[in-house]
């Protein structure tokens, strides 16, 4: 029973590998027929697309040279591709396909590998024998365009030299002569392409290109520049000329040479003609644009005189007026400083600068009589008496204005001096005032310090007036010295008027504390104290101090009520 159960079981093992056997040489022989299937289509697209007729096509071309070496080439590996190559693969192909039918893996791998490069190979070669054809193709055909075109271009460049050769002038030899060299190129390139060497054919059609698309600038550039050449640029240089002629004879004169710069232009002229005469043609654009950049650069130097000229004339006069009222000016202005300078001390170099500008007109007469004499004699060039006259014109205003601020300047020191005389004289009459102002008071004394500034203040006016009772007086000294005696003069009279009203209000609240001596102690002290400050040290506004607070103390706002009677009083 169980050596039965044992033998079952084998025999379900062998059956279960046998199974999984046959499955896996069926997926290997899938893979494999996938494989062959793939070299297939390649040997059958080749096989379909036969490029016999194409090439037999282009047989009958007549090819010569390195195109028919090139297509000789490519006949030869069409052909072995097709005789050789695609048979050997279709041949090779049946046998793997039957190996692989009978499961013969290892000769099917190592064979199928082998013609899956050769098909591959295959397929690369057949793709770049069908674009070589092409090339092929395109080249005849583009050719053919080419001659096409060039005919068209050819004979209209011929027909435009033959209608308008008027228009080219000394360049229309050179251009018949490239047009013949045009004409024998284009027919060299018809012969190479007939043969059928297209590959020299390309190098001869470059070239031709070139000398057509040349030749076809040329025919575009050369008629407007001719044209200014033989219609606007004479016409040009002979006014130019014209007028050069005339305005030497009105004694013109120019910055520069101008008849070597007119036969300059002549020489630029011929040398245009020469350029388009050997069909230079760069060199033609440049002289042309040259040339009438040098024409119009011409014309705007006689413009310029021209102009100039007439601004000139009709200034002249003007000039020499505003020359002669200036030198009045400064002939005023010299007396005047010379007579002040015996009396004044001129603190600002006002005969300095007097001098500079008497030398500034110096130099401006002597450019406007230089300009006289030359237009007696050679002439003048304009422009730059213009530009001479218009700086002139600038220096002789700013040195009337500078004559106008010395002359101000100096002009009002004999006021001042009456002013300074005035202030003086007041400051004696304010001094004397301030004395009387104190004396009415006939109060004790007065403080050293109040009496040194008194007197200082005098000495100062005493100063001032000194320096005023002078043959010659600097102002600028005395006008600073008056300045610092006023500032003095003023705080000299704040002095005064405290001690005056300190000095007042004093007696008048030491005869209100008599009202409280009796009664408070206090302002009995304040009292005597008060009276030793005004009557001993006559220092009145620490008396008025002292007895105002004792009096407040008792009474406030005392002290407020008795001084705004008093200022009333002295306001009345």
């Amino acid at each position: 029973m169980k050596d039965g159960i044992v033998m079952v079981a084998a025999l379900v093992a062998i059956v279960v590998l046998a199974v999984v056997i046959y499955l896996g040489a069926l997926y290997f022989q899938r893979l494999n027929n996938a494989r062959i299937s793939a070299i297939e289509d390649i040997t059958a697209k080749i096989e379909a697309n036969s490029q016999e007729d194409e090439l037999a096509a282009i047989s009958k071309l007549n090819l010569t040279g390195e195109s028919l070496a090139a297509f000789e080439e490519l006949d030869k590996s069409y052909r072995a591709l097709i005789n050789r190559e695609l048979p050997f693969l279709v041949e090779r192909l049946k046998d793997v396909k039957e190996a692989n039918q009978h499961f013969s893996f290892p000769t099917v791998k190592s064979d199928l590998e082998t013609l899956e490069a050769k098909g591959a190979a295959a397929n690369m070669a057949f793709t770049k024998i069908i674009k070589q054809i092409k090339q092929i193709k395109q080249q005849t055909d583009q050719h053919q365009q080419n001659i096409d075109s060039l005919q068209t271009k050819y004979q209209e460049i011929r027909k435009k030299l033959l209608a308008k050769n008027f228009s080219y002038g000394p360049a229309i030899t050179r251009l018949e002569a490239a047009l013949a060299d045009l004409e024998k190129d284009f027919k060299e390139y018809e012969n190479i392409a007939e043969n059928g060497d297209y590959v020299k054919a390309d190098k001869a059609l470059a070239k031709l290109k070139d000398d057509t698309k040349t030749l076809e600038v040329a025919l575009k550039q050369i008629p407007p520049i001719y044209q200014k050449l033989h219609n606007v640029y004479p016409d040009q240089l002979t006014d130019l000329k014209d007028a050069l002629a005339k305005m030497q004879e009105e004694k013109y004169l120019f910055k520069e040479d101008m008849t070597a710069k007119l036969a300059d232009l002549d020489q630029q002229s011929q040398a245009l003609t020469t350029a388009l005469t050997k069909l230079d043609l760069e060199t033609a654009k440049l002289l042309e644009k040259e040339l009438g950049h040098q024409i119009e650069a011409a014309y705007t130097v006689f413009e310029e005189e021209y102009t100039a000229r007439e601004k000139v004339e009709a200034k002249t006069k003007f000039y020499a007026d505003f020359i002669e009222h200036a030198e009045k000016q400064e002939r005023r202005l010299s007396l005047e400083l010379d007579r002040l300078g015996q009396n004044y001390t001129l603190n600002n170099d006002e005969k300095a600068r007097e001098r500079q500008l008497a030398e500034q007109l110096k130099e401006i007469h002597a450019a406007y009589t230089s300009y006289q004499a030359a237009l007696m004699t050679d002439g003048v060039i304009y422009s730059q008496i213009l530009q001479q006259m218009e700086q002139a014109f600038s220096d002789l205003k700013a040195i009337e204005e500078e004559q106008g601020r010395i002359n101000d300047g100096v002009a009002n020191l004999w006021k001042e001096e009456k002013q300074a005389w005035e202030a003086v004289n007041q400051f004696n009459l304010d001094l004397a005032k301030y004395r009387r102002d104190l004396e009415k008071l006939n109060l004790p004394g007065l403080q050293t310090e109040y009496l040194d500034y008194y007197y200082r203040v005098k000495d100062e006016v005493e100063a001032v007036y000194q320096s005023l009772d002078h043959v010659k007086i600097d102002m600028a000294a005395i006008t600073k010295d008056l300045i610092d005696t006023q500032a003095d003069l003023d705080a000299l009279e704040e002095k005064t008027k405290d001690i005056v009203d300190s000095s007042s209000l004093t007696e008048e609240m030491l005869q209100y504390s008599n009202r409280y001596r009796n009664r408070y102690p206090e302002v009995a002290q304040a009292y005597q104290q008060a009276k030793k400050l005004f009557s001993e040290d006559y220092d009145y506004v620490a008396a008025l101090d002292t007895i105002a607070q004792a009096v407040d103390k008792v009474e406030p706002g005392a002290y407020d009520k008795v001084s705004a009677r008093y200022h009333k009083r002295q306001q009345g």
